[in-house]
């Protein structure tokens, strides 16, 4: 958008006009012009403003200023002013805008415009502007606050982007570094930048390697029983870090190196799959705990092929049903481990069914394999039923 700033020339101009005699000669006249601050004295015989000015090769153009107006009558004496509109393109604070002033210079033209001594321009302000376009870039003091190296600091700046700022500030941006707008970014009023300092640290530790465990069948050893062979011991690594650290925290760390400086030692387990055979009737004959059996249906449903997803299902009914205990017996007749009913159909899968986890438990995974298919089949059986 064009604005002519016109200063209060008419005023001035028409209040220094020289009175003329009332006589009037139309053949020679002596006239002042004052063309944009320079005044020349003139011999005329126009009859008025603007042939004067056109016999003197002047052009006056819509945002120039001319006083008095181009009809007005020439009289011996007279003083006529011209001033030219000059077309500044300004870029204020980063926005375009076209302006049209009679200001002579630079300092008029922004003094007209309200702009004081501390806004920045790119120009001196004392240059004269000529009647070609001129280009000027205006900023404006802007209030800013930069969060830097634990302080908190206000600003005022007439710098245009976030880099000129911090440069001006003397601070560098390290390559790791964080700065919350890009350099380039324009500044405005009230903005916060804030700019954290990134740095990576190498550290070492040294650790300690658990050792791993190796279990080894033993069929000496009753199920249930184990026996160390060979005991553990940890070894130790150097282990060497890449720190990062935001403004002396420590926000993280990543592991790049680990050198062995004494191996762990493998702990050897053996594990007993004896099944011992409790005879039958025998008095006071010994009762095979629920680890005992867990032990046992461990064995036999991975012989079955059945992994420990379907134990675990296993484990969901039996424990329910009978606790795991050999002797559990039911007021309907049911007995044992699986709770088979009556518990002697159990004799089918061995001696000693009642005093032998092993029977037992053999029995009760032929039942769920027939019935259920899967320990899993059966539990979602039992959990609709509350029985299977």
């Amino acid at each position: 958008m064009l604005r002519s700033i016109k200063y209060g020339l008419y005023g001035t101009v028409l209040a220094g006009l020289v009175a003329v005699p009332a006589v009037w000669s139309s053949v020679d006249k002596s006239v002042s012009l004052d063309v944009d601050g320079h005044t020349v004295a003139v011999r005329t015989t126009a009859d008025t403003v603007g042939q004067v000015l056109q016999d003197k090769g002047y052009a006056v153009g819509a945002h120039d200023l001319l006083a008095p107006s181009a009809r007005t009558s020439v009289k011996d004496g007279a003083r006529i002013v011209l001033r030219h509109g000059r077309l500044l393109r300004l870029s204020i604070d980063g926005h375009r805008r076209d302006v049209w002033t009679t200001a002579p210079t630079v300092a008029q033209a922004l003094d007209a415009l309200g702009y004081t001594s501390a806004d920045f321009v790119s120009v001196s302000r004392s240059r004269r502007l000529p009647l070609r376009p001129t280009s000027l870039q205006i900023r404006t003091p802007q209030l800013v606050t930069v969060v830097h190296d634990g302080r908190r600091d206000s600003v005022t700046t007439t710098d245009v982007t976030v880099g000129q700022l911090l440069d001006d500030l003397g601070l560098t941006v390290g390559s790791l570094d964080r700065l919350s707008a890009p350099t380039q970014a324009h500044l405005s009023s009230g903005a916060v930048i804030r700019l954290q300092r990134v740095r990576k640290d190498v550290a070492t530790d040294v650790v300690s390697v658990p050792y791993p465990t190796k279990k080894v069948n033993d069929s000496s050893l009753d199920v249930g029983k184990t026996k160390v062979t060979t005991a553990g011991r940890n070894g130790k690594a150097k282990v060497t870090y890449v720190d990062v650290y935001v403004d002396d925290k420590l926000v993280g760390r990543t592991r790049v190196k680990s050198v062995t400086i004494s191996a762990p030692r493998t702990q050897v387990v053996k594990v007993g799959t004896h099944h011992p055979v409790v005879p039958a009737n025998t008095p006071n004959a010994p009762v095979p705990s629920p680890g005992t059996a867990k032990a046992i249906a461990r064995d036999l449903a991975a012989k079955r092929g059945w992994g420990d997803d379907q134990y675990s299902c296993l484990v969901q009914i039996w424990s329910r049903e009978s606790g795991w205990r050999v002797n559990a017996a039911n007021a309907s007749g049911a007995y044992g481990i699986p709770q088979a009913l009556p518990g002697s159909k159990m004799s089918s899968a061995g001696p000693n069914w009642q005093t032998s986890a092993t029977t037992q438990i053999t029995w009760g995974l032929g039942y769920i394999g027939n019935r259920y298919g899967t320990p899993c089949g059966a539990w979602s059986y039992w959990q609709a039923h509350g029985y299977y």
